[in-house]
């Protein structure tokens, strides 16, 4: 089932409370596990397929197929839509399709397929746009991604893709939007058509700085990983540790310690060609002796 991901931009984890004055300087939230899990994977998707070749005056069948709405742990309200341009005639079948699904239904299948016969009218290079809406509730937030198939017809040929390409992943949650990026929920600004692996560079730490702690449990210096989204701008939304061991055995005091040096850390941001965007990194934050 799909569950909510967790996503935590105020203070230290709760059992940080005990120390007052490192906890106000963290900016860590809970642990996030070092191997891959389901908060950046999406587990729905929708593609488009030409079942028949466009021609020209001549009908094609388009399939849709819709995954993931068996998913969910809550009720949803799974809504695809298809963009076809102008130039192309609709014969047959919804453009729009709306449905509904019960978390406790018995019989939830894991697809379903839409078909829409159209018939292009004049020559020229079209695009089919694809979408779909998941709405999970106020709790759960909304789901989004989008498909793009291109095709050409001239007299003499029609060149289509086999595939579509899928633009985007991305969800809505309390006022916020996320992109899905394989590991993590990366916090972003506003909608944008951009996958993971478009992405041609990581953020990159400018300016570092490690965490004195006098308090802190040895041996020292002790390297402290977190996972850190950094924004478009450069600027650090978001940090969580990393517990790459997943045993729990790193000292709370060195986690807050470290989330509480992140705040000076400077970043260039990630790029997906010459476009500076939002993404996540992975660092390791010094914590060394603070005894005077």
């Amino acid at each position: 089932m799909r569950r909510l991901p967790t996503i935590t931009r105020g203070p230290a984890a709760s059992i940080l409370a005990p120390l007052a004055v490192l906890a106000a300087l963290s900016m860590a939230a809970p642990a996030a596990g070092a191997g891959y899990g389901n908060e950046g994977e999406p587990a729905f998707g929708i593609s488009g397929y030409f079942k028949t070749p466009p021609k020209l005056n001549e009908s094609s069948t388009l399939l849709v197929r819709i995954w993931g709405e068996d998913s969910y742990d809550v009720p949803i309200t799974s809504t695809a839509r298809l963009s076809i341009p102008d130039g192309i005639e609709v014969l047959l079948g919804d453009t729009v399709s709306v449905n509904y699904v019960a978390w406790h239904a018995r019989h939830r299948k894991p697809e379903r397929l839409l078909l829409l016969t159209i018939r292009p009218k004049s020559y020229g290079s079209y695009v089919i746009h694809g979408s779909l809406s998941i709405q999970g509730g106020l709790d759960y937030g909304r789901d989004e991604t989008d498909f793009d198939l291109p095709f050409t017809l001239s007299p003499d040929s029609a060149v289509y893709a086999r595939a579509p390409r899928a633009t985007r992943f991305e969800i809505v949650r309390n006022g916020q939007r996320y992109r899905y990026s394989g590991r993590y929920l990366v916090p972003i600004d506003s909608t944008q058509g951009l996958l993971e692996e478009e992405i041609t560079s990581k953020p990159k730490p400018l300016v570092r700085t490690a965490a004195a702690c006098h308090v802190c449990p040895g041996p020292l210096p002790a390297m402290v990983p977190f996972v850190v989204m950094v924004g478009s701008d450069g600027t650090l939304r978001e940090s969580r540790f990393l517990d790459i061991s997943e045993e729990g055995t790193i000292d709370p005091t060195l986690i807050a310690a470290a989330g509480g040096s992140l705040k000076s850390w400077q970043f260039e941001p990630a790029r997906a060609g010459s476009l500076a965007v939002a993404d996540y990194v992975v660092v390791r934050v010094p914590v060394k002796d603070g005894s005077p």
